[in-house]
C-alpha cells in the first residue's frame, strides 16, 4: 500500500489531501467449485468459493474478500457474501451473512485503501454482478 502522500495545509484550519499515486485499480475474480461427498458418493450440491482481489497499477494487493455459496442443481444460496465493486473513485466492500440480513452494510474505501465510511445496504440493489 505504499506510494506518495501529499499533505496540503490551508490557513486557519488544517486540511489534508492524501494521494498515494494510484489512479487506476483492477478487480480480479477467482471462482473455485468443489463437489460435496458423503463417504464415496457425490451429492447433488457443490461448494462455490468466489475470491475478489483489488490490485493497484503496480500489481500490489489492496483488498481480498471471499464469498461462499452452496449450490444445488438449479440455484445457489449464499452463506457468506463478501464481494467488491469499484464505483467512481471508490472501492465498495459488500458484507452480509445468511443468518443476519438486517445487518448488511457497505464499507467504502478510496484507491489507496483509506477508509471513507460505512453505509447501510438497505434494498440490496447496489450490487450487480461484474461483467
Amino acid at each position: 500500500m505504499g506510494g506518495i502522500t501529499d499533505t496540503k495545509y490551508s490557513t486557519g484550519k488544517r486540511t489534508e489531501n492524501r494521494t498515494c499515486g494510484t489512479k487506476k485499480v483492477t478487480l480480479k475474480t477467482e471462482r473455485t467449485e468443489r463437489e460435496h461427498k458423503f463417504l464415496f458418493w457425490s451429492l447433488s450440491r457443490k461448494k462455490v468459493t468466489v475470491i475478489d482481489i483489488v490490485l493497484d497499477s503496480n500489481g500490489n494487493r489492496i483488498f481480498k474478500e471471499k464469498s461462499v455459496y452452496i449450490c444445488s442443481m438449479d440455484a445457489c444460496d449464499d452463506r457468506r457474501f463478501r464481494r467488491i465493486k469499484i464505483v467512481d473513485k471508490e472501492i465498495w466492500l459488500f458484507h452480509s451473512n445468511k443468518t443476519n440480513f438486517e445487518k448488511a452494510y457497505i464499507k467504502r474505501y478510496d484507491f489507496c485503501g483509506n477508509y471513507l465510511g460505512k453505509k447501510d445496504w438497505e434494498n440490496w440493489d447496489y450490487y450487480t454482478e461484474p461483467e
